[in-house]
């Protein structure tokens, strides 16, 4: 199994690769990507704080804007990345995407049971699940690198069900840690360790046959195992819901 180390060699030579293939002749296509991008470090309660979740919404938003244009892009950090603000953002954005589009929902910070916390107070799964219920775009994503998110694949509080039926289709979960596990954050890579992988597959590490397409299936297969190795088994990302496996995720042609 693949260490970070050689990862980074590999995904550097692949990403040097794609960017060559867009300089030369990439056409726009008709699909177009939104992506709210969150990432919380500093907390109302300063004892709450993390270190790099500020950082990895910033990687991921260099990332997806080399694949869209910034005014279907938007960053929350810290302070304004608020329960109310998360919400009425990508209510917004998300209800400009067509059936052809997809949405995404990256989110790095603390989680619990059925939520994540936003910087001021929890960002419950229900509010994302209907803001996801309303766009119409035919391919949804959630990126999730938080403890216990796992729990969003399961009922959480009696009053706040999860409501597995009501995700709809083409909706993909892939979140970086079973319901009972921590997330781990790398001093080493200044990452979280799920986010240094999704982003490592989203920029060509995950391109198994190198077709400039990352589907949900090759970024599983090659996120899973490396965010196991690195945590010993104690951190074991899970992919949920009801989507094709071929479902294209990122675009490098």
């Amino acid at each position: 199994m693949k260490s970070i180390k050689h990862v980074k060699k590999q995904v550097f030579i692949v990403a040097i690769c794609l960017l060559l293939f867009a300089a030369t002749g990439y056409t726009q296509a008709e699909s177009n990507l939104y992506g709210v991008i969150v990432g919380v470090s500093k907390y109302k309660k300063s004892e709450n704080n993390l270190n790099y979740a500020h950082k990895d919404a910033i990687d991921m938003y260099d990332l997806l804007r080399l694949r869209s244009d910034v005014s279907r892009l938007v960053l929350l950090t810290d302070e304004l990345a608020t329960q109310a603000n998360i919400v009425k953002t990508a209510e917004k954005l998300f209800s400009q995407a067509r059936p052809e589009d997809i949405v995404i929902f990256f989110f790095a910070g603390h989680g619990d049971t059925g939520m994540f916390w936003a910087h001021d107070r929890e960002l419950w799964f229900t509010d994302l699940r209907t803001v996801f219920r309303n766009t119409k775009a035919n391919r949804k994503v959630i990126f999730a690198d938080s403890c216990r998110s796992g729990t969003l694949r399961t009922p959480g509080r009696a009053a706040r069900s999860n409501g597995n039926a009501d995700l709809g289709d083409n909706v993909l979960l892939f979140l970086s840690s079973r319901s009972d596990q921590k997330s781990f954050e790398n001093s080493d890579t200044k990452s979280g360790l799920f986010a240094w992988f999704l982003m490592a597959g989203l920029r060509g590490g995950a391109d198994e046959n190198r077709d400039r397409l990352i589907t949900a299936r090759e970024l599983f297969d090659f996120v899973n195992p490396g965010v196991r190795k690195e945590s010993g088994g104690s951190q074991v990302p899970v992919m949920w819901g009801n989507f094709d496996g071929d479902m294209v995720i990122l675009d490098w042609r």
